[in-house]
């Protein structure tokens, strides 16, 4: 068989250089490919985890923002009902028959309280022109053991302006909180203030002081108290009272504003307080 000529030789190369080239070809495409599909994979592996973290963030949002919604109705709530109170207070009967004298002006500013008060002055008047006056007198907003003593010895002048005071100084109770029946400290935002009182005098007047301080609209209860016969054997009528009255005031209450930081991560600095030595800020 005779051999090929140089031009069929040539061009058996040109053939087999053609199809390398298109190998070549074909592997470089299938890499682009390989490369644009795990470059297109990473891109949704990293969305997928993006978007599923905000997903979990934005529900751990609309959670917190249930609670707040919660939190505010409740408060909302309590504001009516604290403002119903308030006006079943303003003309409560009983409280006006125990009331100080209202203002002179009051008669003719009263009826602006029959609408909605929402002004500042329209508050002051309140205060000033309806039984809400006898709140501060019932239940002072401070420790003021003056004004204490003041209104104790007011009291045993109304039962009988000749009583014989031997002593009214303030005094030390035992726990500073109310008490119930059972001693225990109670609840609440009253604490106490102590006065001392002693009284040398006949049993129908001290027993009148007495009657008078307990009908008092300002509560005092007696902590402590020793009675002795001071006449002689054949006169008894006198007594000698020593004893410690408690009386009470309302803590200021304050608004209390709370405020919460939500995090995509509990543990983060933001949220822990820390910073990035472990250290609290």
């Amino acid at each position: 068989m005779a051999g090929k000529t140089d031009a069929e030789k040539g061009k058996g190369k040109g053939v087999a250089f053609g199809k390398w080239a298109k190998i070549d070809k074909a592997q470089r495409n299938m890499f682009l490919a390989v490369c644009a599909t795990s470059v297109a994979l990473g891109i949704t592996v990293v969305s997928i985890i993006y978007f599923a973290k905000v997903i979990a963030f934005n529900g751990k949002l609309i959670g917190e923002k249930d609670k707040i919604i919660k939190d505010y109705k409740s408060i909302q709530s309590s504001l009516s009902n604290i403002s119903n109170q308030v006006n079943d207070l303003r003309n409560n009967e009983n409280l006006e028959v125990v009331s100080r004298t209202r203002a002179a002006d009051c008669m003719t500013l009263t009826s602006k309280l029959d609408e909605e008060a929402d002004k500042i002055s329209d508050i002051e008047l309140a205060r000033v022109c309806t039984s809400l006056r006898v709140i501060p007198d019932a239940i002072p907003s401070k420790s003021n053991i003056e004004a204490t003593l003041a209104s104790l010895n007011q009291l045993l002048l109304w039962s009988d302006g000749s009583i014989k005071i031997e002593g009214l100084s303030g005094a030390d109770v035992e726990g500073a909180s109310l008490l119930d029946e059972n001693g225990s400290p109670v609840n609440t935002t009253l604490s106490a203030i102590g006065a001392s009182l002693s009284i040398d005098d006949t049993t129908a007047r001290v027993h009148h002081a007495l009657d008078t301080i307990e009908n008092s609209i300002r509560n005092y209860d007696i902590a402590s108290a020793s009675i002795t016969f001071s006449g002689d054997s054949t006169n008894s009528d006198s007594i000698e009272l020593h004893s410690t009255f408690r009386a009470y005031y309302s803590s200021t209450v304050n608004i209390e504003k709370q405020s919460k930081k939500v995090c995509a991560d509990d543990k983060s600095d933001k949220c822990t307080g820390r910073n990035s030595s472990g250290k609290k800020k």
